[in-house]
């Protein structure tokens, strides 16, 4: 007997399906492993560690995190983006690449906003900006802008590379505050905090957790947090936007992403194991020890979260002219 093509075209498109709900169903079937494309120790490593150790038992596998650094974050991502798409290979990477690095390199051999689907966020921290006491004899916000605008084009800041967050972000309160800053950039934060403790440059940006030390030794001071609200370590240092500077809401967020064409049923039993580790006490108590907090959407969707930090980010590289250092 034969059946109307309908039937036939039914069957065919079961027959198509099928395998992949199948597929979904067991997933995982062996250990996920989470590419961090930075070198260990840093806090994207901390946060994706502690999610992955916590992510295990929840889906009945080893999750294992991999470095794979280099090219500013591109290596270890490009493996992502080219890896099966079968939730078995994560990345865990902020705005130095979904951010980034696409409007500064130009020439990738993978496309950051189309190659992956974010399953959420494991947290940010907060970007602060350091002034030298012995480059600035009164070593606060308001002395740095006194001097930037008294010397146009001579006052230096460091950061950690060219195009780096930490450049960036100077390059955003230069815009809003109408600077013209000088840049000095450094290969990483040790070198560059190094010559701001000497006083060889006046300003720069970087993580909460390597500036405190030097901001509690008395070497640098640390002035302003990019971020809309004061920090709880830092009750005394004003906030950048509340400050007078509507850009700097810049702090440097972590997410957990997918190849793209992983199948939805497989990114939604991720994102909810990941959604459980995220919120539970255990995690927030390791976010607060290391100067990191949940991700302020401020009634945005992730998407739109996303989309926003896209635009913030290739606009601050197009009007620095970063080049890739």
């Amino acid at each position: 007997m034969n059946l109307p093509r309908r039937h036939l075209l039914a069957s065919a498109s079961l027959g198509i399906v099928a395998p992949r709900l199948v597929r979904a169903q067991s997933f995982p079937d062996r250990p996920v492993r989470v590419v961090v494309p930075f070198a260990p120790g840093g806090i994207t490593d901390i946060l994706a560690r502690a999610a992955a150790e916590r992510m295990a038992p929840i889906l009945g596998q080893p999750v294992v995190v991999e470095n794979r650094a280099g090219a500013g974050g591109n290596v270890g991502s490009e493996v992502v983006a080219k890896a099966p798409a079968d939730g078995h290979t994560l990345l865990a990477v902020g705005p130095a690449v979904m951010g980034i690095a696409k409007p500064l390199y130009g020439n990738l051999t993978y496309d950051p906003d189309a190659d992956f689907a974010c399953l959420g966020l494991l947290g940010a921290q907060a970007n602060v900006m350091l002034v030298s006491p012995k480059a600035l004899p009164q070593p606060t916000l308001e002395a740095f802008m006194a001097a930037a605008r008294a010397k146009p084009g001579e006052v230096a800041f460091a950061s950690s590379g060219a195009g780096s967050l930490t450049h960036l972000t100077a390059e955003l309160l230069a815009a809003d505050a109408g600077l013209r800053l000088v840049h000095v950039p450094y290969r990483g934060s040790p070198p560059a905090l190094a010559d701001l403790a000497g006083g060889q440059v006046a300003m720069l940006f970087d993580a909460m957790t390597t500036a405190l030390p030097l901001h509690q030794g008395g070497q640098a001071r640390i002035v302003g947090t990019a971020t809309a609200a004061r920090q709880e370590a830092l009750p005394d240092v004003p906030s950048l936007v509340e400050a007078g500077f509507p850009s700097l809401d810049a702090p440097n967020w972590f997410g957990l992403f997918a190849p793209v064409r992983t199948p939805a049923p497989v990114q939604a039993k991720l994102a909810a194991a990941l959604a459980a580790v995220t919120e539970s006490a255990p995690y927030k108590t390791l976010m607060q020890q290391r100067s990191a907090q949940p991700v302020a959407l401020g009634g945005r969707t992730l998407d739109a979260f996303l989309a926003d930090e896209r635009r913030r980010w290739a606009g601050a590289v197009e009007r620095s002219g970063a080049k890739p250092g």
